[in-house]
């Protein structure tokens, strides 16, 4: 039975890193924010597929049948054989992922690799000193996981929020000693980090631009990208903007204080959070009550939730939409519409009517024609000319 320990004791260390990269990458993906993470367990257990609740079933059976195997001893060497069984199960799962490119690992950064260290010393720790059966004891470390990263992340929460504070407070300063950079905020449920990647794209081909990196949408990821990245060559600053809690994406303007807006479409994605389709709209429209008499929003007109924020408001606005009429005829300013839309293999062409003016654009067949029109509608607003805007799209991925 020594040999088998030993092969079962290397499949649990296999899942081990495994179970330890993906938790620690998603606390990392959350910022670790404990509202953004406890949000997406739940939205995990909703979504989660019938094997891989039977798996959760199938191990907890395994798990708490110890208790039965306590007072009948003569089933041990089977229940041992059976927890075998779900290691090599595991591991199965492990190399599957792995040649499927799918194992989530998180970047190692400071933060990352304290606490996968912290957790594998502890983890071996209780390996070292089996308090019962050692088959059971694995199975047991194993389930303690989840709360060791929970554990070691929750720790580290004090010391990191004085360092962010520092941090938050040094990045609004430089923020603001730029006065001549233009801010421009997007938030939105849908297709806000597609609208910021071609703003930044198409502007970057006449402007010195720096956008907030991937998920980097709170404050913290933003501040980072502020000092990282924002020097006295920085003309446009374009920063995607999340919350998860009311009143948070006006606390974000009060930090980067954007002059121009932009609200992708809303929708009920996040409706476990915030209860109601109407405070959702709420707490994205915080964007649009911030920005200055001087700035204007850009709405997303194919959405019905953000078209009525857009006729509600009483601010400087832009519509941004795409139609399937060949004869479009809109309000005729503050607006930016494309239609005659022709799809071929190779490209996407289409009209756009910009306030008065007309064009005629063309994109890559894989680039989503709505989340670009505020970028063609920002590129033109500052000055670039057709033909830079042409080349521009058609460098979009």
């Amino acid at each position: 039975m020594d040999v088998l320990f030993v092969f079962a004791s290397c499949l649990f260390f296999l899942w081990v890193l495994r179970e330890l990269f993906f938790w620690v990458f998603v606390w990392q993906a959350n910022e670790y924010r404990q509202d953004r993470f406890f949000y997406f367990l739940r939205n995990r257990l909703k979504k989660a597929k019938l094997l891989n609740i039977l798996f959760i079933i199938l191990k907890s059976s395994i798990l708490f049948s110890y208790v039965y195997v306590i007072f009948n001893d003569n089933f041990l060497t089977l229940y041992q054989y059976v927890i075998i069984g779900l290691f090599v199960l595991q591991a199965y799962l492990v190399l599957r992922d792995t040649y499927r490119n799918q194992i989530k690992k998180p970047l190692l950064d400071f933060r990352a690799n304290s606490i996968i260290v912290l957790t594998i010393a502890t983890i071996f720790l209780l390996f070292a000193i089996p308090l019962t059966d050692r088959f059971f004891w694995l199975l047991l470390i194993d389930a303690a996981i989840f709360p060791l990263v929970i554990f070691f992340v929750l720790l580290f929460v004090f010391p990191i929020e004085i360092y962010n504070d520092w941090k938050i407070e040094k990045a609004g300063r430089r923020i603001r000693s730029y006065k001549n950079i233009l801010v421009i905020a997007v938030t939105g449920s849908v297709g806000k980090s597609m609208v910021k990647d071609y703003l930044a794209e198409i502007l970057k081909y006449k402007f010195n631009v720096v956008k907030t990196k991937g998920k980097g949408n709170t404050m913290p990821g933003i501040a980072n990208t502020i000092l990282e990245e924002i020097n006295n060559s920085t003309e446009i600053f374009i920063a995607e903007i999340s919350a998860y809690k009311k009143g948070e994406i006006n606390l974000l303007c009060e930090f980067i204080r954007p002059t121009i807006g932009i609200l992708t479409a809303i929708n009920s994605n996040h409706l476990s959070l915030f209860k109601t389709l109407d405070n959702i709209k709420k707490i994205n429209n915080e964007l649009v009550k911030y920005l200055p008499k001087h700035g204007f929003c850009l709405f997303a007109g194919n959405n019905s939730n953000t078209t009525g924020l857009y006729k509600n408001s009483k601010k400087t606005k832009v519509i941004y939409k795409t139609s399937q009429s060949q004869n479009v005829m809109g309000e005729g300013t503050n607006e930016i519409i494309a239609y005659n839309i022709q799809k071929t293999k190779q490209r996407v062409i289409f009209d756009v009517r910009i306030d008065k003016e007309q064009f005629r654009f063309a994109i890559g067949p894989h680039v989503r024609l709505e989340q670009a029109l505020p970028a063609v509608y920002m590129a033109n607003y500052l000055g670039m000319t057709e033909k830079e805007i042409k080349q521009a799209l058609l460098q979009l991925k």
